[in-house]
């Protein structure tokens, strides 16, 4: 098996659609060895536009516009391109790659081409997935704060390249090979067929799930006198959002009942939920002597919540967890 980093550059995107003028691409091994890198240079048959209307300013392609102009058009090498992403014995990663998909639905549709058939992994969703308190989302921000140096963003194949070297990184961090990590994070993947897009991420933003509840629960004055939780700030492992989010809405309704927080944040984090494999956020909490460890059932006993009530949550609809009101604290609501 060899996986396929790929990325593309477009000459303008008028009207939403893209007019590529590279495809570049980085194959590898399950250990980053990197077994072929190529970038494919076609004729956008259309203007080069740059420059963002909104903020004025423009990106720098690899090469001249000459150089693009001078190449085959985008059918030229649709057979390649095909045989490209649609191999068996390859997997298919890209960077933010929904654009990318787009990018060659929009080119098939102009040259009246059958749409491409494939599902290609997303090292955008998977660093999300692995580190969801971070907010860099662009393969350069990502880089940065990966310490992966950059010199020719946009060029194809060299942003292919890095989106490798963020894959691997991410490797290096959770301590797997590429095929382990995929298989802890199967979903982070965009599927297209006849030209329709799917989103496979189940999981995500959980994280921002339980904060926009959360926004909406206020703290109940009969409820908020205990100063072990009010004021602090809680966050749960990103395994037990994942597997256990309907008991997690109820931990945060309580939380918010009784004057506490969730957060995303692990410097504002004060108690962290442990729940399933160390992942990225865990091993961020543990390092952190401020940040008190709870596991599940302690954190039961310190909400005050009846276990008859929390066992029988994962049973319940989300709209009857979202409207689940207990009014005291020392009263059971209504659980049939």
């Amino acid at each position: 098996m060899r996986y396929l980093f790929f990325d593309i550059e477009c000459a303008n995107c008028f009207g939403g659609k893209g007019k590529i003028c590279s495809l570049g691409y980085v194959a590898c091994d399950n250990n980053f060895n990197i077994l072929e890198q190529k970038d494919v240079l076609i004729n956008p048959d259309s203007k080069f536009h740059l420059s963002s209307k909104a903020t004025g300013e423009g990106i720098e392609l690899g090469y001249p516009k000459e150089t693009f102009l001078k190449s085959p058009k985008f059918d030229y090498f649709y057979s390649f391109i095909k045989e490209l992403l649609e191999d068996e014995e390859s997997i298919i990663l890209g960077h933010s790659v929904i654009n990318d998909i787009n990018f060659l639905i929009a080119e098939c549709n102009r040259y009246k081409k059958p749409y491409f058939t494939f599902k290609a992994f997303d090292t955008q969703i998977l660093h999300r997935h692995f580190m969801p308190e971070s907010k860099e989302n662009g393969l350069g921000k990502i880089c940065e704060s990966f310490g992966i140096e950059t010199e020719n963003l946009h060029r194809s194949d060299y942003d292919a390249y890095l989106t490798m070297q963020v894959a691997k990184k991410l490797c290096e961090m959770q301590n797997v090979r590429l095929d382990e990590l995929l298989s802890v994070a199967p979903n982070c993947y965009y599927s297209v067929d006849n030209g329709v897009v799917v989103n496979h991420y189940s999981t995500t933003s959980y994280t921002k799930k339980l904060v926009n509840i959360a926004k909406f629960v206020k703290p109940d004055p009969r409820l908020s006198k205990n100063k072990l939780i009010r004021d602090k700030h809680f966050s749960f492992s990103t395994d037990f959002e994942q597997e256990k989010y309907k008991q997690a809405m109820l931990l945060v309704k309580y939380i918010r009942w009784k004057g506490g927080y969730y957060s995303q944040k692990v410097s504002k984090t004060e108690y962290f939920l442990k729940y399933g494999r160390e992942c990225q956020r865990t091993q961020n909490m543990l390092a952190n002597e401020n940040v008190t460890v709870l596991d599940e059932d302690k954190l039961v006993e310190m909400l005050g919540i009846d276990k008859r009530v929390y066992e029988q949550v994962q049973t319940w609809s989300f709209s009857k967890i979202k409207n689940y009101n207990l009014g005291l604290p020392e009263k059971v609501a209504d659980i049939s």
